[in-house]
């Protein structure tokens, strides 16, 4: 379904990025869970830890959406942010029941294991479909509400308060999907903002442990070189 909403694309856009992140890792996993040799115990559980981890930054985000954006749309537009709020509570019965597959193929023998892997993966798809349109409606009809309420400030204080509520491990998690998943030239505005506002420590830590792992060597000596050239 596509969205009949154009957002002016001169306001800024606090979803973007992070959608550009969870588009990546519905990409990345939905082959993943296809492509999954059972018989390989070993192989089996680094994948359903990788969708545990892309389940927890999911919620992570909705949680932050409902706390901070959501909340403060209804304060000034009630019912702005209703159809939003009804997808976050689908989406919290997908993680459970995604969440409960896990666990039920961690504990099967062999045979019953392959059989639930491929409702986990039906099921998964169900989810990543929903979520991918889901996330569309947010970047078109409701952030379309949000310009029309907000000044491009006062989305910025929203994003920061999110962004400071996020823990630095799972801020790792989130840059090691986000650096991929963003062309050369958000990347280099993501990641020279990241360093106004962290302490250089955390920030040099942040670099080191998860943008560089996370990109092409290539890529990530581009970032690089165009940060030393704006520091210059």
């Amino acid at each position: 379904m596509t969205s009949n909403y154009v957002p002016d694309e001169t306001r800024y856009n606090f979803y973007r990025n992070i959608h550009k992140a969870l588009r990546l890792g519905h990409c990345r996993m939905l082959p993943a869970l296809g492509a999954l040799d059972y018989r390989d115990r070993a192989r089996t559980e680094v994948v359903m830890a990788d969708l545990r981890n892309l389940l927890s930054l999911g919620r992570g985000h909705l949680e932050g959406e409902n706390r901070e954006i959501h909340s403060a749309l209804e304060q000034r537009a009630p019912g702005a942010s209703a159809h939003a709020a009804e997808d976050h509570a689908e989406h919290e019965r997908s993680f459970e029941e995604i969440e409960e597959l896990i666990a039920m193929i961690e504990q099967a023998p062999l045979p019953e294991r392959e059989l639930m892997g491929r409702r986990l993966y039906r099921r998964y798809a169900v989810f990543a479909a929903h979520d991918l349109e889901h996330m569309d409606i947010e970047e078109t009809e409701l952030l379309t509400a949000l310009h029309d309420t907000f000044t491009d400030a006062e989305l910025m204080e929203i994003e920061a308060r999110i962004v400071a509520g996020v823990p630095p491990q799972k801020m790792a998690a989130v840059m090691m999907l986000m650096a991929p998943a963003l062309n050369h030239g958000e990347r280099v505005d993501l990641i020279a903002k990241l360093q106004k506002v962290m302490p250089e420590q955390a920030f040099n830590g942040l670099l080191s442990t998860a943008i560089k792992p996370a990109l092409e060597g290539g890529d990530y000596r581009a970032v690089v070189g165009e940060l030393m050239l704006r520091a210059a």
